[in-house]
């Protein structure tokens, strides 16, 4: 983790621009398309046959209908409509989702990245190119992830249909036109939930309301006001605080409009706090990176998008502090990947405490990490970035027969007013990465907006 750089990297800096856009398509394993609107003449590259089983040799005749062939009917509409709307400049990229039949049988999943590169002198579309993704594993873990919720939804459904059998479930309650309430039914059981017996609620029905979590008073008043205006049922999913313990639960009721001005409620409450805490769990497998337990690739991409249009809104600057292991394929091929993993559990623990609350760290690739540090300016983030660089430097990672040490190199940037993607500050925090391994490594480079890393 510790070597100079060496002869392969003057090698890489030494290629053309087309040659290093080549290295980083095959790195990312995209297949690549370009296609003749007017004509249906296209190129393909070997990954895109790969990527449905075969070779470019055995495709043979290629033109678009090789795609049209392979790709599932029902997406060929999705792609037609988004082909469309680029050509007639509604949209910038034509992006879609696709199934294509593989030379197995089955159906594999890409993602269809492509823009539009020329057009006639008669202004119609002409050249357009593109790269195609394999996303197969991803949708099948979105679909896994989706059943799972949709099993947790049928659960809920049924509970509320044996609502009304529970014991302890159900309720009986009365709001009278003077602003009082009183609760004239209760059922045994609801001391499993609120830790109050039939009688004590009837006495004092403000118990069960004083128990509400103090931020979802207002989401529940709400609730019930709307049924009380629309005569539908009140529906609503809130906190209680009972023996300072948080639960959740789910309540509904239907509304009963009285002659003389009350209006009394016939409901249940069920407890679904292992029902949350399930969600949770199924929250955090999306957003968290498994190995390490900071934010994945696309939650730190998705908060980074929300900080963008917060700055854009006239909202304060940030900056991302992007760095990876300097040397780190050597420590998974002299002590072995388990080993690899641990250095990159450890590193997320011990940076972790050098980090704000507000700061997000996000493992945006297998040993590259992203910081991202809301309202910072490019002094403070450097002055982090250094201060983390000097915490691994001098860190022992533990686990092995002989101690490791090794050592990061940062890359820094902050927002411009230019930026009209949200990832363009990813780019210049990974030129000046590029540029701080280029310059020997472990080491601070920050971008500035005049495109030098320094």
């Amino acid at each position: 983790m510790n070597d100079a750089s060496g002869p392969a990297d003057s090698a890489y800096l030494g290629q053309g621009e087309a040659a290093r856009l080549r290295t980083i398509l095959e790195g990312t394993r995209a297949g690549t398309w370009e296609w003749n609107v007017q004509t249906g003449e296209t190129v393909f590259n070997e990954r895109w046959a790969e990527i449905i089983g075969y070779t470019l040799d055995e495709l043979k005749l290629i033109s678009i209908k090789t795609w049209l062939t392979h790709t599932h009917p029902d997406d060929l509409v999705v792609s037609d409509q988004r082909l469309q709307a680029h050509f007639r400049g509604d949209t910038d990229y034509y992006e879609c989702e696709a199934r294509m039949r593989h030379k197995d049988g089955h159906w594999v999943w890409v993602r269809d990245y492509g823009r539009l590169v020329s057009r006639t002198p008669e202004g119609e579309p002409e050249w357009m190119s593109g790269t195609h993704i394999d996303i197969s594993a991803s949708r099948a873990y979105q679909e896994k992830l989706e059943t799972l919720q949709a099993e947790q939804q049928r659960t809920i459904e049924r509970l509320e249909k044996m609502a009304s059998r529970i014991p302890g479930l159900v309720y009986q309650f009365e709001m009278r036109p003077d602003g009082s309430i009183r609760f004239p039914y209760a059922s045994a059981g609801i001391a499993r939930i609120y830790n109050v017996t039939p009688d004590q609620v009837r006495e004092d029905a403000t118990r069960i309301f004083d128990a509400i979590h103090p931020d979802d008073h207002a989401h529940v008043r709400e609730a019930a006001e709307a049924s009380r205006l629309s005569g539908e049922d009140w529906i609503c999913e809130y906190r209680v605080i009972v023996d300072d313990e948080i639960r959740w639960v789910f309540g509904r009721a239907r509304p009963d409009f009285r002659d003389d001005g009350r209006i009394v409620w016939y409901g249940s409450i069920l407890d679904i706090t292992a029902q949350k805490e399930l969600e949770e769990r199924l929250r955090q497998i999306a957003v968290t990176d498994e190995l390490t337990g900071s934010a994945n690739r696309r939650q730190f991409m998705e908060l980074l998008s929300r900080e963008f249009f917060r700055y854009k809104r006239n909202g304060p600057g940030y900056a991302v502090i992007l760095f990876d292991f300097d040397w780190f394929k050597q420590v998974n091929d002299r002590f072995g990947h388990n080993v690899g993993d641990l250095v990159l559990k450890e590193t997320t623990r011990v940076l972790q405490d050098e980090l704000r609350a507000s700061d997000t760290l996000g493992r945006v690739g297998g040993e590259e990490f992203a910081i991202l540090l809301p309202d910072s300016d490019m002094d403070s983030a450097r002055q982090l970035a250094e201060r983390l660089r000097q915490t691994i430097a001098r860190h022992r990672f533990e686990g092995t027969d002989a101690t490791l040490q090794g050592t990061i190199t940062c890359g820094v940037a902050v927002a411009d007013p230019d930026d009209d993607q949200s990832n363009t500050i990813m780019l210049r925090a990974d030129k000046a990465l590029y540029h701080g391994k280029s310059a020997g490594r472990n080491r601070v480079e920050t971008f500035r907006s005049s495109g030098n890393a320094r």
